[in-house]
Order: structure tokens, then sequence, then C-alpha cells
């Protein structure tokens, strides 16, 4: 007689994997959703439930912010993102200045905004879509000191997308990086930074 019945064994083990992995990515990230709900004293937010990465929604101001948690990967570190959301007329990046950048002036392939401030220029490269908006911007002093004080704080790099500001610093330490008295004060500095934003 056939055995008409299904082989569920197959199905079993698909399942068996999703739970496992499930389980071990949520039991990976208790200690970052910890350090997240500490914040919550100082903030008005709320833990995202269903996120791959434990995220703190909050509202500072008037204005939406999200901080982020990305867990390490296998060929990646892990990261902190800091983002405040914010609708602006322009886009752009920063980044600091290093060998590879400074060998693509060089070379004329690389098309930085320049501000006008000769030590800053030097220090960080600016992209933008539009360079004449983002250098009347990156004309205000306040501004160019607040890029500063988010570098000098670890962060790598800024973004601003046309929705939102984000800020990304590699290899946190939640010890450190996630302490009530820096969360706020960098989500201070991107207001700053978001307030001078043109529509």
């Amino acid at each position: 007689m056939v055995n008409t019945q299904p082989d569920l064994f197959p199905y079993f083990i698909i399942t068996f994997i999703v739970i496992t992995v499930t389980f071990s990515v949520y039991y990976s990230n208790r200690k970052r959703r910890e350090a997240l709900r500490k914040l919550i004293g100082c903030l008005d937010g709320h833990i995202a439930k269903f996120s791959c990465a434990p995220t703190l929604n909050g509202e500072l101001q008037g204005l939406k912010f999200s901080i982020v948690l990305i867990p390490p990967g296998k060929n990646s570190p892990p990261y902190l993102n800091v983002s405040l959301f914010k609708d602006s007329g322009f886009r752009f990046r920063i980044y600091k200045e290093g060998f590879l950048s400074n060998l693509g002036k060089k070379l004329g392939i690389v098309h930085e905004v320049i501000t006008g401030d000769a030590l800053f220029d030097q220090q960080f490269l600016i992209f933008s879509n539009d360079p004449t908006q983002a250098m009347v911007y990156f004309s205000n002093s306040a501004i160019r000191n607040t890029v500063k004080e988010v570098f000098d704080s670890g962060f790598h790099h800024i973004l601003a997308t046309g929705k939102q500001i984000t800020i990304q610093k590699t290899d946190y330490v939640l010890e450190n990086d996630l302490d009530t008295a820096f969360i706020t004060g960098i989500l201070q500095k991107l207001i700053l930074l978001s307030k001078s934003l043109a529509n």
C-alpha cells in the first residue's frame, strides 16, 4: 500500500530553525533593549515591539526621533543610529576627511561643498544634491561647531535624507553610549542641526 501522507519532517526542521534563530536574536538583543528602556525615564518614547534591531522611538521638542542599536553581523560591527525626523529641501552627507577623499580631490573625482571655513573644509567632506543651499546652511558657524561636536562624540558620519537626519557610531559601548546625558545631548545637537534646515 502506497503511503500518501505528506512528509512533514522538512517542515518541522524549517520551523525549528526559524524558532531557534528568533529566540537567539531576541535573547542576544535583551541587553540592548534594557539599555534603551532606561532612557524612557528621561525621554518621551517607547520600545518598538516588532523590530529586528532594538529601537526606541519618541518625541523631543515636537520632533520625532529614533535610536536604533544594530547588532553585530558576521562581517560587520554593531552600530548605534540616532535619527531625528525633519523635512528639508536638500540632502547632504558629511564624513571626516581621509587619505582616499584627499586623493579623490587631487584627481578631480570628488566634488565637495566648500563652506568657506578653511579649517572645517580641511577636516570634513560634504556632499549635497544642492551645493548652493548646502553652502548657505554650512555658512552658519553654530552649524559647523555642532557638526564638530557630533564627530568629537565618536560618530563617523551625518546623513540628511530630506526626511530625517541620521548619525551613526560604530562599535558603540552600551554603558557609555546609552548614558542618558550622552543621548540627550546628542539629540539636542540634532535638533540644532534640524532647526536650520529649510523646508
